[in-house]
């Protein structure tokens, strides 16, 4: 075939052949570059490529991502292509993605209204397009590495600040105009997120661009958070408890010259410091969102607990992320009460997993005992609600015939350990007064205690004694018997078999342990409940008719609530750490 046919070939086929474009492609690559847009219009480039000469096109396209374009240059060029958007195919992909990658945030505020025009009608005009054009759109708002100080943790400065706004103006006049975008923009949010190890103020400041989003477009409410939960999940699994504190106190003790200043809120570990920076946006934007501009509060606290029941109370053993609940529920009461009737339904439906019921109780027990919040009434409902369902339970129990393990009860005992704890930790406000003293009798808590499966047999060590030094001081129930046959039997069975089995200690989880995170810290302090012994606690034990103090027993531990020192003898010591082995987390958080 000769040049000539070949060409009118491909003239009335407009064929696209990959040979001719590569050869155009290295020809471009070749050719001295020198500023096409003052010497080709984009409608002739484009024209020339349908007609099969595609020399020009890929010239242009070279130059365009090698070139520094002027602000003239730059302003001539969109001008152009936007006269030509109906002529912007599909074959032209690469032409539209070539633009799309523009950086034109930083231009001036002409070429800045030019370009988010050209964009929004070329998005609707070809929504082939509209998918490549949101990923462009979201990636830019993820902060260089170098850009540091224009995001100091993770806000835009106020120069970053007026980009975005281009930005986010263009992202939801799309949402408005292309039905399908939605979508996109939820499924590049997920897609774009950075790597949870970048540095902190890249995750936050994608973070922050990722709320502003929901300031005029709430209804992705639901999907943003269950991304969030799940991105930030995988930081605060990284960045356990014990990590942060030895980052703390390596810093401490080895002050070197080289290592750079920190700041006096900062956290000495990478990941810590992300999370604090994450969750301090979301206490801040929620708030405002709760507080100030929701028109129903209900309905948005509902879309969040939605997604606290699929991604956080799942997560095993999470550190801090779980206290985003926490603060929530303290901007308005009725939270507490939907939260804690939900998880409580989940303990009482036996269709549940033991697992997740059992991670209900302990979320509703540490808030029972850390909420400042929390009303006096809603802790007695709860307190007797448990106890209640302990009491029924132990009536349908046959000693006889059934198995006693923690495989087969465990959420009975997490009930009850979680009575325990409650009642131990919030012992000065629950015994108070002579009312508060008649409820707890009415909770009839040595009905529970010496029930043949022995529940203080597989609780913590820490939460046993102190509940049992409560219930002695105001002679609620005797526990210290039990103890000491408790502790006999378990001796025993490590003087036998030098191992103890996990199955003879409850696997205890406490989701509202102290709070370590510093700048978001201070959005938990003042609703943060410490320790504080009940005054009858605090006096020293002495006999009535003798008045001598009383001489501990094995197991009497009541003297750790005053003073935390655990007296036992070397065997009772294997055994404690025996029991802490298996639980993976052992913070009751007795302290004074």
């Amino acid at each position: 075939m000769s040049v000539i046919s070949e060409r009118t070939v491909q003239s009335i086929l407009k064929d696209h052949s990959s040979v001719n474009r590569d050869r155009a492609v290295q020809d471009a690559r070749n050719k001295v570059r020198f500023s096409i847009t003052s010497q080709k219009k984009v409608h002739d480039v484009l024209t020339k490529a349908l007609d099969g000469d595609f020399l020009d096109y890929e010239e242009y396209i070279t130059m365009m991502k090698t070139s520094v374009l002027t602000d003239t240059n730059f302003l001539v060029t969109l001008q152009q292509a936007k006269e030509c958007i109906h002529l912007l195919k599909p074959q032209f992909m690469g032409f539209v993605e070539t633009f799309l990658s523009l950086q034109w945030t930083h231009r001036s505020p002409e070429i800045r209204e030019e370009y988010k025009a050209f964009l929004l009608e070329l998005l609707v005009t070809h929504n082939k397009y509209a998918r490549i054009g949101v990923e462009k759109l979201i990636s830019t708002w993820i902060p260089e590495e170098k850009d540091a100080e224009s995001w100091p943790l993770g806000t835009p400065c106020i120069e970053m600040k007026q980009r975005l706004t281009d930005v986010h103006e263009v992202i939801r006049k799309l949402v408005e105009l292309i039905p399908m975008a939605s979508s996109m923009v939820i499924r590049t949010i997920d897609t774009l997120f950075p790597y949870f190890k970048r540095s902190p103020h890249i995750l936050g400041g994608y973070l922050h661009n990722i709320l502003w989003l929901l300031t005029y477009q709430p209804i992705f409410m639901e999907d943003i958070l269950r991304i969030i939960f799940t991105r930030l999940l995988r930081v605060d699994v990284n960045a356990p408890r014990s990590e942060i504190e030895d980052a703390c106190y390596i810093e401490e003790m080895f002050e070197m010259e080289d290592v750079r200043e920190w700041r006096e809120d900062e956290m000495k570990h990478s990941l810590a410091e992300t999370l604090d920076i994450c969750l301090g946006k979301l206490y801040e934007f929620f708030h405002e969102e709760i507080t100030e501009k929701s028109k129903f509060p209900d309905r948005t606290f509902k879309k969040i607990l939605n997604v606290f029941e699929e991604i956080i109370l799942p997560a095993h053993n999470p550190h801090h992320i779980q206290f985003f609940m926490f603060y929530l529920l303290s901007l308005q009461q009725n939270f507490v009460e939907i939260f804690l009737n939900t998880l409580w339904a989940k303990v009482c439906n036996p269709n549940v997993a033991p697992a997740i019921r059992q991670i209900c109780i302990f979320y509703i027990s540490s808030l029972l005992a850390r909420a400042k919040y929390l009303p006096q009434y809603l802790l007695r409902e709860i307190l007797l609600q448990l106890c209640s369902w302990a009491h029924q339970y132990i009536s349908r129990f046959d000693s006889a015939r059934s198995d006693a393990s923690i495989r087969a009860h465990g959420v009975f005992f997490s009930v009850c350990q979680a009575v325990f704890y409650v009642i131990a930790f919030r012992s000065r406000c629950l015994t108070s007064d002579k009312d508060s003293l008649i409820f707890l009798q009415s909770l009839h808590l040595s009905a529970i205690v010496t029930s043949p499966l022995n529940p203080l047999r597989v609780c913590l060590p820490t939460i046993s004694t102190a509940f049992a030094g409560v219930t002695r001081a105001y002679q609620l129930a005797y526990c210290h018997t039990i103890l000491e046959r408790n502790a006999r039997k378990k001796l025993a069975t490590v003087y036998m078999s030098d191992v103890e089995l996990p199955e003879e200690c409850l696997d205890t989880f406490f989701p509202f342990d102290p709070y370590l995170l510093k700048k978001s810290g201070k959005f938990i302090e003042n609703i943060y409940l410490q320790y504080q012994a009940s005054e009858a606690e605090e006096k020293p034990d002495t006999d009535e008719a003798s008045g001598r103090k009383r001489k501990d027993t094995v197991c009497d531990e009541d003297d750790f609530i005053a003073d935390k020192r655990l007296r036992t003898n070397s065997d009772a010591a294997k055994c404690h750490e025996r029991e802490l082995h298996f639980s993976y987390s052992i913070s009751p958080g007795f302290h004074i």
